[in-house]
């Protein structure tokens, strides 16, 4: 990892280059320069991933695939060299935020990562950060903060697709083949159909869990709220087209297109006229139906070509290291997220602060261990391989700036694996201003800051 600058701080060249292994039989690559070409304005970029072919145990992506260890040296370099400048590592951060994407010039569809990083300093108390190294202790703690970028491609897959059922009720079910990991699946299906339908809450049901239902899609990638989300508003606009149709010529609708009409308090009104309103129920019963089903799929992911779609976060930590000891401590930890419209705030702040949970095990903890005669693993088991548990997990503060993305579905960008990226670095950058030492390979254990 190089970045060359000017004494301005402008950047000249990033260069991220490296090897990753993997074994034949499953083929892997960390793509660990994913962020690299998308976060800094620089004249040159040199880019680069090499796959070397170990016989090992079959390897497989950590979360945030690429962006979460790539992030570790690119965010560790810019803090490193805004420390050479004598430069707020923050503001060398904003001085090189670019106007496009600076490897292939596609405008960013949605950016407000100055706004992250300046609503995060002011949250977090970043004024009162010293920029010298080790001056700040208490007692046998030597405390430091540290700051980072985090960021995550925007992705919809093919294959979203939804059956919705609106019945003679008015009530909603929403089937598809999507499934649960604990990041908020059904509310967040249910509050995406609620919101198009103008329906409340709990007049919607949502089926899922089942691949005989529609769509084939993943929870994975930090897609699946948009893949659902495109496919409910292809169908409710079928469902608007079909209702029209039923509506007839006695309904207050009459002559009305569907680029005429929305979904509100239960029914289709004029958009330009709202007491023209014909509730769902009477569509239906005129027509003597007792539902209306329609299945549809999400358009084409058109705008991933179009345009620059990211997550983005401003990382920020206070690590405590004893000085006698070596022994680290994160005693605060803020992520301030610019992830477009966040859908639920809820199940979001959840997802984010597991990622960032997620991230400081990297940072702190986690090594696989591997024989080298023979590849095997040496610390298999969770008594030998150490995920954080409390102890090691501070109070994780969580905001974000809530500006939907006028290009993706909903407005939304995922927030399931942005958290994990730029906490590796932060957590490095803390404890090099609280101990003046550099460290580049994780985990940050005691016997290095010794």
């Amino acid at each position: 990892m190089a970045i060359g600058a000017q004494s301005d701080g402008r950047f000249d060249a990033i260069i991220h280059t490296g090897a990753c292994g993997m074994s034949r039989h499953h083929n892997m690559a960390e793509t660990f320069i994913s962020s690299s070409g998308s976060l800094y304005a620089a004249g040159s970029f040199t880019l680069e991933v090499q796959a070397a072919y170990l016989n090992m145990m079959a390897n497989t992506f950590m979360r945030a695939p690429g962006e979460a260890v790539g992030s570790f040296g690119l965010e560790s370099a810019v803090d490193e060299l805004a420390e050479r400048l004598g430069m707020d590592p923050i503001e060398l951060r904003i001085r090189n935020e670019p106007d496009t994407e600076p490897t292939t010039g596609r405008p960013f569809s949605s950016r407000h990562l100055v706004e992250a990083f300046r609503a995060g300093a002011e949250r977090f108390g970043w004024s009162e950060r010293s920029a010298t190294p080790g001056t700040r202790r208490e007692g046998e703690w030597l405390i430091g903060m540290g700051v980072a970028t985090a960021s995550h491609g925007y992705v919809r897959l093919p294959g979203g697709a939804v059956r919705v059922t609106l019945s003679a009720e008015g009530s909603l079910a929403v089937d598809v083949a999507a499934h649960e990991m604990g990041m908020g699946t059904e509310t967040t299906t249910a509050m995406v159909a609620a919101e198009r339908f103008g329906l409340d809450l709990d007049q919607v049901t949502v089926r899922y869990g089942d691949s005989t239902l529609p769509g084939e899609i993943i929870a994975g990638g930090a897609q699946q709220t948009a893949a659902v989300g495109a496919a409910i508003g292809a169908a409710q606009r079928n469902v608007v087209e079909e209702l029209l149709k039923l509506a007839g010529q006695d309904s207050p609708l009459a002559g009305l297109t569907i680029e005429d009409v929305g979904c509100a308090d239960g029914g289709l009104c004029s958009l330009d006229e709202p007491d023209r309103f014909d509730s769902y129920t009477s569509i239906l019963a005129r027509a003597d139906r007792d539902e209306l089903s329609v299945e549809a799929a999400g358009p084409p992911s058109e705008e991933m070509a179009a345009w620059c779609m990211r997550s983005y976060g401003a990382m920020f930590c206070e690590a405590r290291v004893n000085a006698i000891t070596g022994e680290v401590r994160v005693s605060r930890f803020l992520g301030s997220f610019d992830c477009g419209r966040i859908l639920n705030a809820k199940t979001a702040a959840s997802q984010l602060r597991g990622g960032i949970i997620m991230g400081l095990g990297l940072a702190l903890t986690e090594e696989t261990l591997f024989d080298e005669r023979n590849g095997r693993i040496m610390n298999p088991n969770l008594s030998e391989y150490h995920v954080p548990v409390h102890l090691d997990v501070p109070d994780v503060d969580v905001i974000w700036t809530d500006i939907p993305d006028p290009h993706a579905p909903m407005g939304a960008h995922g927030v399931g694996e942005v958290a994990i990226t730029g906490v590796g670095a932060a957590v490095a950058n803390a404890l090099y201003n609280a101990t003046g030492k550099r460290v580049r390979d994780l985990p940050i254990t005691l016997d290095k800051l010794l």
